[in-house]
């Protein structure tokens, strides 16, 4: 007996039992169907190359890759140059590899280094990359930078540790191509700055000048010798010396030359004893030229002009250079400010600040300005707003508070009301102002005087730093400046040309540049 739901009828069983059998059911036929599996479609490719190309596309993908990779080796390749040989006197250990430089960036590398035949010297094999093949001129000079500790300084300092390197000076760019070149043993006394102006100098012996010596005026040099050496007559010693492009107003034609030893020795009664005056250990090293200019100032020097070179210093020559004035710009137009505010302190406490900036004193269109850099009189965060003043330094009753409808044309805000009372004040010291004649915006760069009055109107203190015109790039920003924003933010620019006002100093953390007074501001009634 079967219990449960597995349990089957006897004609269930049956029924099973006849299909398994194949046997009919109920008298009736059994249909047989036939099973359809499917079959794999074969074609031939043949075997050909591009039989098997055709067969699969991931080889477009393989060779896009290959091409990726010979471009990225390609890149990464050094391109070819130009291949030049310079011979030096001594190799200075420089080796195969080290660096060719200029304005400190490689343009160029050392292939080769060996002896020359003769054994008296070197000869460098260099590759110059070929954007700076045009460096391969006439004229050019290359010598080999390594450490020297003098008197003078500490050169070449990074090659103490590291590799040497050659540098190189440009010749003329109208010199023509050269790939064999004579390397000099040291750096020659241009290397630092090539503008200016040579001169002859001529004496009657040489009287402790050397190559590289300093040229100084008042102590500070500003010109080096380039060479010492005997006149075509053997009567005399030529001394050639350049002078610095930014130094050439100091030298006239009525300029006195002279022979520094470096030590001044002079007996005094009312001391009892010698008294020694030393300069820097280089003149005394190395000797030196010492000039001073007399007379009515002359005219300004000349390449090629030469003057005498004396023994010693007459002492009527520092009387005569004490009336002689190397330029006729007066410094004017600056005028102290001074910025006081409430500053909020711990626990809402408030503390009183303030500090001084400069400004700019003008007269345009019949009105008096003090013109000053925007950026001075906006608040920040930790300002009380409300309490923010401008005053002119050692004038009390001049303080007013600084509002946002102030004149002002972006860069530069114009204060009226400041100018007004600057004019009316009858204080003696109280400084001239630029008036709308002596106004104007250069074309071109040209040198530059920043102006900068120090003190209160009672004890004016006038001082000024000098802008060359190789330190101004486009939208007169300022290539290099190492002046300090507090002192010369705001301060007026005057032309060392004719004197005239052609801007107004701002320093920020990207830089300085020379911001032009605005014209529309000058145009304003």
């Amino acid at each position: 007996m079967l219990f449960g739901k597995n349990q089957l009828s006897e004609s269930e069983t049956e029924s099973q039992s006849s299909l398994t059998n194949n046997e009919p059911v109920d008298n009736e036929p059994v249909v047989t169907q036939a099973v359809e599996f499917p079959s794999a479609v074969v074609e031939e490719i043949g075997h050909s190359f591009w039989g098997r190309l055709a067969s699969s596309y991931m080889w477009v993908v393989a060779l896009f890759c290959l091409l990726i990779s010979i471009g990225v080796v390609w890149w990464s390749l050094p391109h070819s140059g130009l291949q030049m040989t310079v011979h030096f006197p001594d190799g200075h250990g420089l080796a195969v590899e080290d660096n060719v430089r200029f304005r400190g960036i490689d343009v160029g590398v050392v292939e080769d280094v060996k002896l020359n035949q003769e054994l008296s010297g070197v000869d460098v094999t260099i590759n110059l990359f070929s954007f700076a093949e045009h460096l391969a001129r006439e004229g050019t000079r290359f010598w080999i930078v390594r450490p020297q500790l003098g008197f003078s300084g500490v050169s070449g300092l990074e090659t103490a540790v590291g590799s040497k390197y050659i540098t190189l000076l440009p010749g003329p760019e109208e010199g023509a191509f050269q790939a064999d070149f004579q390397g000099l043993s040291d750096a020659p006394p241009d290397s630092l700055e090539t503008s200016g102006v040579e001169i002859l100098l001529r004496g009657e012996d040489r009287n402790s000048v050397t190559e590289g010596s300093p040229v100084s005026f008042r102590g500070v040099d500003i010109g080096r010798v380039l060479s010492v050496g005997l006149s075509a007559d053997g009567l005399k010693v030529d001394v050639r010396v350049r002078i610095l492009e930014r130094y050439t107003k100091f030298v006239t034609s009525e300029s006195k030359f002279w022979a520094s030893s470096g030590v001044d020795a002079s007996f005094s009664a009312l001391s009892g004893g010698l008294d020694f005056e030393m300069e820097s250990l280089e003149t005394l090293m190395k000797g030196g030229v010492s000039v001073l200019t007399v007379a009515d100032g002359g005219r300004p020097i000349r390449p090629g002009d030469d003057f005498e070179l004396y023994r010693a210093v007459d002492e009527q020559w520092r009387e005569q250079a004490k009336q002689v004035r190397a330029t006729d710009v007066v410094c004017r137009g600056a005028i102290p400010l001074e910025i006081s505010w409430k500053q909020k302190g711990f626990l809402g406490r408030t503390s009183d600040k303030s500090k001084t900036i400069i400004g700019t004193f003008l007269v345009m269109a019949g009105e008096s300005f003090i013109c000053v850099p925007s950026d001075v009189l906006t608040a920040s965060e930790k300002v009380l707003p409300e309490s923010l003043e401008i005053a002119i330094s050692g004038i009390p009753d001049s303080r007013q508070k600084i509002t946002s409808d102030m004149n002002s044309d972006g860069a530069l805000t114009y204060l009226d009301s400041l100018g007004k009372l600057a004019s009316a004040s009858e204080t003696q010291s109280f400084p001239k102002p630029i008036d709308e004649a002596g106004i104007r915006q250069p074309s071109s760069a040209e040198p530059c005087l920043l102006v900068r009055a120090s003190g209160d109107l009672e004890d004016l203190r006038y001082f000024s730093i000098s802008v060359q015109p190789d330190q101004i790039e486009d939208q007169w920003e300022l290539r290099s400046f190492d002046g300090d924003r507090s002192v010369w933010h705001g301060a007026p620019v005057l032309s060392e040309i004719d004197g005239d006002l052609i801007g107004v100093m701002l320093v920020g953390e990207n830089g300085a540049r020379i911001e032009p007074i605005s014209k529309t501001t000058q145009n304003k009634p």
